[in-house]
């Protein structure tokens, strides 16, 4: 009779290794598929990610389709298309039905997804509540049919199951189709295919999405751009980033015969004069082999490395999306609403996080049929992916609701959280690495670093928001006035002629000394075209002052959108890289005017609150419609306008009072602003 089999022998003969597909089919809300409506977002969301990535680094403008069937009371059937370059027939299985298999994990470079679980995850999630396997279709260019394959993921050994396969004739050149059941739940709401697709649509204006809703409704979201965003590069690791443990792995794994051949060749940012800087601090000899350091060497040699001044790592590795193509996405996708304010998109200088690049672009619209007394619509996104969960959870909320939004002309109760009013804010985070609260990639965590790069970029923003309310609060404020004095002068002085007996008198001097300010309007000039192949826009300086000025215009604009294709008088001066041009305005005698006008092509998509005005040779209180020239602008003026000036200013301080006909002195509330 064998022994009795103790406790410890019996609880050992349960241990058994558990998949990593196992693992997240028991705990499949880690992935983001933790109830039907969500499960259905994530599905879309996954699919489409990965068309996005395959069709930009083939070159590729994308095409994307999306439809949502019904297939029964809770199920939905969802098919996902792309023109992307497609995936060779042996790879199929390994891509769509494998766990933690991919090619870009081990890539250093922006990229949607990295980790290889976001399809494979929805093929687990679609076979768990149906049982009906994934159907797959693919043709690469190369070869004249389309290979389809339908296939389950082997939990237990995390592997593909292939029920069956053909070889079918496709209309495209090349693409992929998936097709997955699953249960599931289609509504519209914030947190719908719909808002994915559509948030998906601004921040990469150069596909092309189309979505069939289960009622059959067909949305499409034109593209807005054919530029093709930068590629990104794949970049070496940087030293700042590195752990302990990986510095090992990485001097055991090389082939290299020396360390310094290995910091020289393997890292980024090390340069000869840090390495003799590194090896000195970590004494350790430049030819010792790698593979032979390990304790207190190792962590000498990683001290050193995190202390040595390396050069940053290199912002190749990062795909941001540009002021321009924000603008057009955000103008493509909210046109129904009409804002009448977009700011000028802020992208951020590349910084540096835990040895990885990043950057932060922030946009902002404001007004038009937005709502007045709802919270700001708050768009958050990871390399171009929308972050549509977790809102309060994310590092972009957070930076968000730390702002005084009250100084830049929003409502917030307290001067903190998500301010009120009829805006849009764009927050865009691209790096190599997202430091994500979760596998499910819904929210950012908080880092110190990440949340003063978007504070400061929404900041530019706000600015801008500011100067914009105050410039209409001005215009209206001017408007009202014209409109008072063009009313009321002219029926008082035909009522006064009538009771003297004598002519209408020339009201342009009175109007002038009312109003005693230089006005800069800029209009856009409408056209009759449909689709015009320009946009045009005049700048009218009229002097409303009692002298004669001499004046320099200033404009400033997005360096993408700048130079203009025609200008009339063409400017004095040009920076080009800055966006900048002026012109010396020939002298304006009272109540005198001078006009500029100026056309861009229309794929430029310029509007008003694009061009900045600045005005040399007025003081700051005789001016309207535009701002005095920025001290910080190195700009030598003519010495006529500084002349000039200096003599306005001089008989303006010397004259500070009107005086009207019989030397009393008189004011008039139109004279206060």
């Amino acid at each position: 009779m064998a022994p009795a089999k103790s406790l410890a022998q019996q609880l050992g003969e349960k241990q058994r290794e558990i998949s990593v597909a196992e693992f997240f089919e028991r705990n499949r809300q880690i992935l983001g598929f933790d109830n039907p409506a969500r499960a259905l977002l994530t599905s879309v969301k996954e699919a489409i990610d990965n068309s996005l990535d395959a069709c930009e680094e083939a070159g590729l403008l994308p095409e994307l389709s999306v439809e949502v069937h019904k297939d029964g009371a809770d199920r939905y059937r969802v098919i996902v298309e792309d023109n992307g370059p497609g995936i060779v027939r042996k790879q199929i299985p390994n891509v769509f039905a494998r766990l933690l298999y991919g090619s870009r994990f081990h890539a250093n470079r922006q990229s949607r997804g990295q980790q290889g679980i976001g399809i494979s995850a929805a093929v687990l999630y679609a076979a768990l509540t149906t049982a009906r396997p994934a159907k797959i279709t693919s043709k690469v260019e190369e070869e004249e049919a389309a290979h389809v394959v339908e296939l389950f993921i082997d939990t237990q050994k995390n592997l593909p199951r292939i029920v069956r396969e053909d070889v079918v004739l496709w209309d495209r050149p090349h693409g992929i189709r998936v097709e997955l059941a699953l249960k599931a739940k289609y509504q519209r709401g914030r947190q719908s295919p719909y808002e994915y697709l559509k948030d998906t649509a601004i921040v990469n204006p150069h596909a092309r999405i189309v979505l069939t809703e289960p009622d059959g409704t067909r949305v499409t979201w034109e593209r807005a751009a054919t530029e093709m965003p930068p590629v990104p590069k794949e970049v070496l690791p940087h030293p700042y980033g590195l752990e302990l443990g990986e510095l090992s792995s990485r001097l055991k794994a090389s082939s290299r015969p020396t360390v310094s051949d290995v910091l020289l060749h393997e890292f980024a940012g090390v340069t000869p004069r840090a390495l003799k800087e590194i090896l000195a601090a970590a004494r350790i000899a430049p030819k010792t082999a790698p593979g032979s350091i390990h304790g207190e060497e190792l962590e000498q040699l990683l001290s050193a490395l995190h202390a040595a001044p390396l050069l940053p790592p290199s912002a190749e590795a990062l795909s941001p999306i540009g002021p321009l193509l924000i603008k057009r996405g955000l103008r493509n996708v909210l046109g129904e609403v009409r804002p009448e304010f977009f700011a000028p998109p802020v992208s951020r200088p590349p910084k540096i996080r835990g040895g990885f690049p990043f950057l932060v672009e922030v946009g902002l619209v404001y007004g038009g049929g937005l709502p007045l007394d709802q919270p700001v619509q708050l768009l958050r996104f990871a390399n171009r992916v929308p972050l549509l969960f977790q809102q309060g959870a994310c590092a972009i909320t957070t930076a968000v609701g730390g702002m005084d939004w009250r100084r830049y002309g929003l409502d917030q109760k307290g001067g903190a959280g998500i301010p009120t009013g009829p805006c849009v804010i764009l927050v865009h985070l691209a790096s190599t690495k997202i430091p994500f609260t979760s596998e499910a990639k819904e929210a950012i965590a908080e880092d110190e670093e990440i949340d003063r790069e978007v504070t400061l970029a929404l900041q530019a923003a706000a600015r801008h928001l500011r100067i914009h309310l105050s410039r209409r609060t001005r215009r209206e404020l001017a408007g009202e006035k014209f409109d008072v004095i063009l009313k009321i002068l002219p029926r008082l002085a035909a009522k006064t002629s009538a009771l003297v007996g004598k002519p209408v008198p020339d009201l342009t001097p009175v109007i002038t000394r009312i109003m005693d300010v230089v006005y800069v309007d800029p209009q856009p000039v409408a056209t009759e075209e449909k689709k015009p192949a320009t946009s045009r826009f005049t700048i009218d300086v009229t002097n409303y002052t009692p002298r004669p000025r001499v004046l320099e215009l200033f404009l400033e604009m997005p360096p993408a959108e700048f130079p203009p294709s025609r200008v009339l008088p063409a400017p004095d001066g040009v920076e080009a890289p800055l966006g900048r041009a002026w012109w010396t305005l020939p002298r304006l005698e009272p109540s005198g005017r001078t006009r500029i006008e100026l056309d861009f092509p229309s794929a430029t998509e310029v509007d008003l609150d694009d061009l900045d005005l600045y005005v040399a040779g007025v003081d700051e209180s005789h001016l309207l419609g535009a701002d005095p020239l920025p001290g910080d602008w190195e700009v030598r003026l003519p010495r006529a306008i500084v002349e000039a000036a200096e003599a306005a200013a001089a008989a303006e301080t010397a004259d500070e009072a009107e005086v009207d006909y019989d030397g009393t002195e008189t004011s008039s509330p139109l004279d206060e602003e």
